[in-house]
């Protein structure tokens, strides 16, 4: 769950704002002026770069590999430099000095956010300047007040509890929609691609909770376009003329289009997309530009849940004795025509679900957290100096040995809750796992994201029988070399059957 202008409070989710070495490159070029040489006490520079483009051939065709080799590299896995065309990059690859990095005051977002918003989601330049403006309340930027507007807009309680509500009222009608398609279906069943399906299945429900039905019926494509988008993310944020990558920037004009005449105040969307639309408005800010913006929170709500739906089911399906462990947990929370009747049963007694969560969201990550720094500060023993730029990445922490066991690179439903005393299989806790940020930006949609995706999950099993096309599948895995906006996709295609569940 991430966007630009958002990620200052929902970065938690940790999403991928810069995914692959070319949009660092393109933010680093145009808000950064960094000195070629090393300074006292500097994170060390990694080797293997190539003169002038440095790190960032490697880095643009694999975050991932480059993360790793950094790890490796690294002295106690110490902060590092990379270079990338010329410009220096500190990554930060320890744990703890993530933790201290997302609590350290020294940094900056708002410029990384407004190129984005500028270069990816096309916000006029008039509207990231009022922005910044305070309205007739005197509430202050809207750049400032994201975190806490969401926070509180999200929290558990009535809130949290209004979203979750909505959410499971448009999924069960989804679930209706999908029944009578497989009952008119030939043999009762369809065969689809899971990525696609799971993305459809999960994307129609939370948008129209949070945006109102109307959106989705004046555009049905809105959730492929999207996927369409995340493949043209590194055309879309090379930051050359629009004309060059046409086709790649008129694809997003259309979603904020289906915003821009679909959107109504009078709808069932959530009251609080419509209150961040009225802040906006008070500062003046066009129709079409609160569009794009709210297009970024839309983008935000399914870029994390989609693909750990996907690797939960996926996961599940490939081992079938898992998947028996958790239909059978899950059983109590559904009354007899399949729908949730105790979600509290999902979501705080189901340790065996709560394990596949995590795992599913660990094995996927691949999210990198940006920072600019405004001040000279030290992290992990080394000095991080003034208006450089600082990355966070996440998927190296997830994969260590030391922490996740001997099977860190497998994905191990019963993790989180195996006794952890067999030689090379720990159980780290569920705090080892870090897909909603740290610090005053812990993602504040992290309570309806679990909320979300795990209700979704069980509900899937308890309705459908779904299986492999081909008995022989082969064992897809993430695709750490996909330069994305969302979690890691599968690297292969995983085409299934599906039934209604007898």
């Amino acid at each position: 769950m991430t966007s630009l202008f958002q990620l200052a409070a929902l970065e938690g989710i940790n999403l991928p704002l810069v995914a692959t070495g070319f949009v660092v490159i393109a933010a680093t070029v145009v808000i950064t002026q960094y000195g070629k040489r090393m300074r006292p006490n500097e994170p060390p520079l990694l080797p293997g770069g190539i003169p002038i483009f440095g790190h960032a051939f490697a880095f643009g065709k694999n975050p991932s590999k480059l993360f790793e080799a950094a790890s490796k590299w690294s002295t106690d896995s110490q902060p590092i430099s990379v270079s990338l065309l010329g410009h220096r990059v500190y990554f930060i690859l320890k744990s703890q000095d993530r933790q201290a990095a997302w609590k350290e005051k020294a940094v900056n977002f708002d410029e990384v956010v407004e190129w984005g918003l500028k270069t990816i989601f096309g916000v006029s330049e008039d509207a990231v300047r009022k922005l910044h403006l305070h309205d007739s309340t005197n509430t202050g930027s809207m750049y400032d007040s994201v975190h806490t507007f969401y926070r509180d807009n999200m929290a558990p309680g009535e809130k949290l509890n209004l979203m979750t509500t909505s959410f499971l009222h448009w999924m069960d009608k989804d679930i209706q929609d999908v029944t009578r398609q497989l009952e008119a279906a030939p043999g009762g069943e369809i065969k689809v691609n899971l990525a696609d399906w799971v993305r459809l299945r999960l994307g129609i429900p939370s948008t129209n909770a949070f945006l109102g039905p109307e959106v989705l019926q004046l555009d049905s494509t809105m959730l492929d376009r999207m996927f369409k988008m995340d493949n043209d993310f590194l055309l879309l944020s090379s930051g050359l003329p629009k004309w060059i990558h046409k086709d790649a920037h008129d694809n997003v004009s259309k979603m904020i289009e289906a915003i821009e005449n679909g959107y109504r105040r009078d709808s069932t969307a959530l009251p609080f997309m419509t209150s961040r639309m009225d802040q906006m408005a008070e500062r003046e800010v066009s129709w079409r530009d609160q569009a794009a913006i709210t297009f970024t929170v839309w983008q935000a709500l399914q870029a994390n849940a989609i693909p750990t739906a996907f690797w939960m089911i996926y996961g599940l399906l490939y081992h079938p004795k898992d998947r028996r462990t958790f239909e059978g947990e899950i059983a109590t929370a559904f009354d007899n025509l399949n729908r949730i009747v105790n979600l509290d049963h999902l979501i705080k007694n189901s340790p065996f679900l709560s394990s596949i969560f995590w795992e599913s969201m660990r094995y996927s990550a691949g999210s990198v957290s940006v920072r600019k720094l405004t001040d000279n500060v030290t992290i992990g023993g080394r000095t991080l100096y003034k208006d450089a730029m600082m990355m966070l990445p996440t998927r190296p922490p997830h994969f260590l040995p030391e922490v996740f066991g001997d099977d860190c690179n497998e994905w191990v439903a019963d993790r989180f809750v195996r006794d952890g005393t067999v030689p090379g299989k720990k159980n780290p806790g569920i705090r080892a796992v870090v897909p909603f940020g740290g610090g005053y930006t812990l993602c504040p949609g992290r309570h309806f994201a679990t909320n979300e995706i795990i209700s979704f999950v069980a509900t899937i099993f308890r309705n459908f029988d779904i299986t492999f096309c081909d008995p022989s599948h082969r064992e897809v895995r993430p695709k750490t070399e996909w330069p994305t906006l969302t979690g890691l996709p599968p690297d292969g295609d995983v085409f299934v059957r599906v039934r209604l569940r007898k």
